[in-house]
């Protein structure tokens, strides 16, 4: 599905709905004034399909929810009109240029990572498109260059500080070494981590593996002798699984941290780690109602990791700025945006409040750090 775009109508609970004024860019106003009294279009993008297409069903399925909990009970009913992104930033631009020239899309929960926003950027910039990426964490996102752009997930800068505090303060690693897969998320976060863990005094080695290796024997032969953890923020899940089977198969006995994709069922080493921008749902008590009910709607192994919930609580503010702008029937992007930036859950299903600062990340959000143990993650650092 190359680019092509569905548009389904769905049906769902309420968020309170709080905004005032703001100043929106120019460009929103390209768009004008749509009519959103019983019926508001918004757009979602997403990896539906393709390499990382188990993360995307999860953060499609989520803000699907949450939006039919909404349709439920509430007007105006929500439209999506979705693009399958694939994971791929030229599909990404693709799907961009046609949800910023959709006059009816009036805001968009998406991209799904950090390279496609950066493709979608510029169109949704240009045309006031404010735009809410649950799980992208690349920290220049928010430096005030891409305009309408808001995130749930704290930025790799955190990440990385979690992680190197984490492996020398609570670990006491000494030697680490680390892999990134080459990927615009993999390179830069394993820098930080690199550049933080040798200012603590620790020794750092450091080597790429290409995203399609299938075989990492040679590149585990060249890990120092008396390396105590391997680090390595990969974004496909099944690669650290292999590159840590392959580990044990060598028979060498070394501690594993893993970045955000470490959270899938699709890599599950015994005792290793993994740090990323959510916590797991089910550890919140206030959550066992939703959890069932999603459940319920979807079946027992509907997917839920911590990619699923941010969405969800992305799909409640932007749906909140929505229905604000939206109350006298009428709406603009612009008024959708300037809502958005005043947009507050006082509890969300993350366990904090979500509020944005004026470059659109989350006041006070944070990276958990989990162990896998007996084949299922637990938390260790919240």
């Amino acid at each position: 599905m190359r680019g092509r775009i569905t548009v389904i109508g769905l049906v769902a609970v309420a968020a309170a709905v709080l905004a005032t004024t703001a100043t929106s860019a120019p460009a929103a106003s390209a768009a004008g004034t749509v009519s959103c009294r019983t019926t508001a279009t918004i757009g979602y993008m997403g990896p539906t399909t393709g390499p990382v297409a188990s993360i995307g069903a999860e953060l499609r399925q989520w803000p699907l929810y949450y939006i039919s909990q909404w349709n439920a009970k509430h007007k105006p009913k929500i439209k999506v009109i979705e693009g399958d992104d694939q994971f791929d930033p030229s599909q990404a631009s693709t799907i961009g240029q046609q949800f910023a020239s959709n006059k009816d899309i009036l805001a968009v929960i998406g991209p799904g990572s950090s390279p496609e926003v950066v493709a979608a950027a510029p169109l949704f910039k240009a045309a006031g498109l404010a735009y809410i990426a649950p799980t992208a964490t690349r920290s220049t996102l928010t430096d005030g260059s891409n305009g309408h752009f808001f995130r749930i997930a704290p930025p790799d800068s955190v990440q990385a500080q979690t992680t190197a505090e984490y492996l020398s303060k609570v670990l006491k690693a000494k030697k680490v070494a680390i892999f990134d897969d080459q990927s615009a998320y993999s390179q830069p976060l394993a820098d930080a981590v690199q550049k933080l863990l040798q200012a603590a005094g620790v020794s750092v080695s450091r080597s790429s593996v290409s995203p399609t290796a299938a075989d990492y024997s040679a590149t585990i032969n060249t890990i120092p002798s008396g390396t105590e953890f391997v680090y390595t923020p990969f974004t496909n899940p099944a690669k650290m699984q292999l590159f840590g089977q392959q580990m044990a198969e060598q028979g060498k006995k070394i501690g594993m941290f893993a970045g955000d994709s470490g959270y899938s069922t699709d890599f599950h080493i015994e005792k290793a780690y993994f740090s990323t921008f959510a916590p797991d749902i089910r550890d919140i008590p206030a959550d066992k109602g939703l959890i069932a009910a999603y459940f319920k709607k979807y079946g027992s192994k509907a997917p839920l990791t911590t990619y699923g919930p941010p969405s969800y609580v992305a799909a409640q503010m932007l749906i909140s700025a929505v229905a604000r702008a939206c109350k006298d029937g009428k709406a603009t992007r612009a008024e959708v945006y300037r809502d958005l930036l005043k947009t507050k859950l006082k509890a969300s299903i993350l366990g904090h409040p979500i509020a944005f600062t004026s470059h659109g990340e989350v006041k006070g959000a944070r990276f958990v750090i989990f162990q896998i143990t007996n084949g299922k993650p637990h938390v260790v650092q919240k």
